[in-house]
């Protein structure tokens, strides 16, 4: 099956719910193989890069091509689990070569991770778990067994990791699996809150979906006189590959065409007018919409809310989804005619009942946070807004992970994208402390750790020069 989603979690977490296994099930995985791997299908062991002269690229290359032969016999810890252990690591090799793919291979990897938990007899047990605490317990005594393993803290840590990814992902309900026909109000709000908190978006008038490469980026500069516009042409061609296009009623559509955020397709996974929905404006489909009313005291979730010229999607608990210029440039959360701490707000005139799917009533979607929580061993920090590089962190060393002080005396930037001379977030002042998860970029020998903190109010993740940060 493909793997649906942008980032390793999301497409993990994504493959082991559509493979039956629970939400608890998931997390509690998902915990272990981060505290292994950082959910990094590529990664050796730390300690062996410089043992072996390899980095995790230019080992996985190297095994594929053949080039290296000591792979299952050279007890280096490889991929998602970090398979030591020979005959599992032979294992590993044969189910990749068997299927075509890289030993690197991240969804090669959780196949063969699938049939491992299935032949220690846990897989049964991952589909039925209803505590993330004991799905995590089970992999990390019955199946990851590391040498601290009956240590309290190991447990604690790792139980922690799996249930910030409940928290996400099943809490959140942005676990929908995307690309899957939608049906029901709910099914459409949490699909658009999953785009809102786990996809790289962007406004661009007229797409529903579409990736931003080098082909639609030239597509949508042209398509409207909006985009034609000299700042957001700018904006469009900054946009990096894995981002998304969507307007405010193309987002709608999109997720109702079967948009499943694949960036091997034209658009993003959807089909063009399919499932019945029809390509309409935004005060096009209010008009199709039945029990339209501007009474929001009785208001569904998954309706969608209209002003002129502008849609959302209602999602519960006085919140809606929207794709908008305004504020984020994005699909984002907003408060819907009221005032709720950490969101916009956004006064609609109407909503009422998309033609499309059905509605229950009652139905809620889970409240999400004002900011989305990241990958930690403890609960993420609130803060009245949210602000995020768009740059990727190219690498990973758990050793790295850790809290770190700022050293530098006149203040230190948090940078959009790894490097000098990119673009300011903010200046944290001397002394600030900052977490970093072990992911960094390397620019000209210097490790960018990808830090995160809250300041004034702001929850920044971004990158900063590892010279002026110390490790406590």
């Amino acid at each position: 099956m493909a793997l649906v989603g942008t980032t390793n979690e999301q497409k993990i977490w994504n493959y082991l719910k559509a493979q039956g296994l629970s939400d608890c099930g998931v997390a509690g995985l998902m915990g272990n193989l981060y505290a292994e791997s950082g959910l990094i299908s590529t990664n050796l062991q730390n300690s062996y890069e410089k043992k072996l002269g390899y980095t995790d690229e230019t080992y996985t290359a190297a095994v594929d091509s053949g080039s290296y032969t000591n792979f299952i016999k050279d007890s280096a810890g490889y991929g998602l689990a970090q398979w030591t252990y020979w005959s599992r690591k032979q294992g590993l090799l044969e189910y990749a070569r068997a299927a075509g793919k890289s030993v690197g291979d991240l969804e090669a990897q959780l196949g063969y991770l699938l049939k491992e938990l299935s032949s220690y007899g846990l897989l049964a047990a991952l589909k039925s778990a209803t505590s993330v605490k004991e799905a995590s317990d089970l992999i990390l005594l019955k199946f990851e067994k590391p040498a601290s393993m009956n240590s309290i803290a190991t447990q604690t840590q790792r139980a922690g990791y799996g249930q910030t990814y409940y928290d996400k992902y099943a809490k959140e309900g942005s676990g929908a699996t995307m690309g899957a026909k939608i049906t029901t109000g709910k099914q459409l709000a949490e699909a658009a809150l999953n785009v809102a908190k786990n996809y790289k978006t962007l406004y661009v008038m007229g797409c529903f979906g579409a990736p931003m490469t080098t082909a639609n980026k030239k597509r949508y500069t042209q398509n409207h006189a909006y985009n034609r516009n000299a700042a957001r042409t700018a904006m469009i061609q900054a946009a990096s590959e894995d981002t998304f296009g969507f307007d405010c009623v193309c987002l709608i559509k999109g997720l109702l065409w079967g948009w499943s955020g694949d960036k091997s397709k034209s658009y993003g996974g959807a089909t063009y007018a399919s499932n019945g929905v029809p390509d309409i404006g935004a005060d096009t489909m209010i008009t199709k919409c039945s029990g339209v009313s501007t009474d929001f005291s009785k208001i569904e979730v998954g309706e969608v809310v209209w002003m002129s010229g502008h849609i959302g999607i209602y999602i519960g608990d006085g919140l809606a989804v929207e794709c908008t210029p305004k504020w984020d440039n994005c699909v984002q959360v907003t408060a819907c005619n009221c005032s709720k701490s950490g969101y916009n707000r956004r006064n609609w005139t109407k909503h009422g009942k998309l033609p499309y799917i059905t509605y229950e009533a009652g139905a809620t979607t889970a409240t999400p946070k004002p900011t989305a929580p990241t990958v930690t061993p403890t609960a993420p920090t609130t803060a009245v807004s949210e602000r995020k590089a768009t740059g990727v962190a190219k690498s990973f060393d758990k050793t790295l992970a850790g809290t770190y002080t700022v050293t530098a005396k006149s203040g230190l930037h948090i940078r959009n994208v790894a490097g000098s001379k990119t673009g300011s977030m903010a200046v944290l002042p001397y002394g600030t402390k900052v977490q970093n998860y072990g992911y960094y970029t390397d620019v000209n020998g210097v490790k960018w750790l990808y830090i995160q903190v809250t300041y004034q109010g702001v929850k920044y993740t971004g990158f900063s020069s590892g010279e002026f940060l110390a490790k406590q």
